[in-house]
């Protein structure tokens, strides 16, 4: 199984991720996010690249790592990763369903302000921070989109809580 946590940036995403393969036995945490800071900091000098996700390698090497984690560990994956843009959205999810027909997506929502206050609070660097802040008004408006379902609000409820309704609904 592969259950997709999407959703703005601070929303909970990977909080919720961790919480759910510590209930979740024999899962693994795997976080594309991680797959991005490493190819960036390959291509940093010959590529210049704002957003890691605009890297065509960067979509290819997601589904594939997934692929050979799943292939070795035989393990549910619990990917947590904003992934707002529709077509990156689509690859991702049409070459993760080729690996795992059970393949869950939930996208974690909550209202612009919370967002703002989620990551207001958060130990990020002053750089990150404003990298988050910029395109929370773009993300919030992209998972208002169907494709973006099954949401899950989470303005006011525990990461608990949002494990809790994941599990019940897998």
């Amino acid at each position: 199984m592969i259950i997709f946590i999407n959703g703005s940036f601070g929303v909970g995403k990977t909080t919720v991720a961790e919480k759910l393969v510590s209930r979740l036995p024999d899962s693994l945490l795997y976080d594309p996010e991680e797959v991005g800071y490493f190819l960036h900091n390959i291509v940093r000098p010959i590529e210049h690249c704002d957003d890691f996700q605009d890297l065509p390698m960067w979509r290819t090497l997601v589904i594939t790592t997934a692929r050979l984690l799943k292939e070795h560990y035989g393990r549910t994956l619990v990917m947590p990763m904003t992934i707002w843009h529709q077509p990156y959205f689509e690859e991702i999810m049409q070459g993760l369903r080729q690996i795992e027909p059970d393949l869950f997506h939930f996208c974690l929502t909550a209202s612009k302000d919370t967002i703002y206050q989620r990551l207001h609070s958060r130990d990020n660097s002053p750089q990150a921070l404003e990298w988050s802040l910029q395109r929370v008004e773009r993300c919030v408006a992209a998972f208002q989109s169907p494709l973006f379902a099954a949401q899950i609000a989470t303005d006011y409820r525990t990461p608990e809580e949002l494990v809790s309704e994941i599990i019940a609904r897998i």
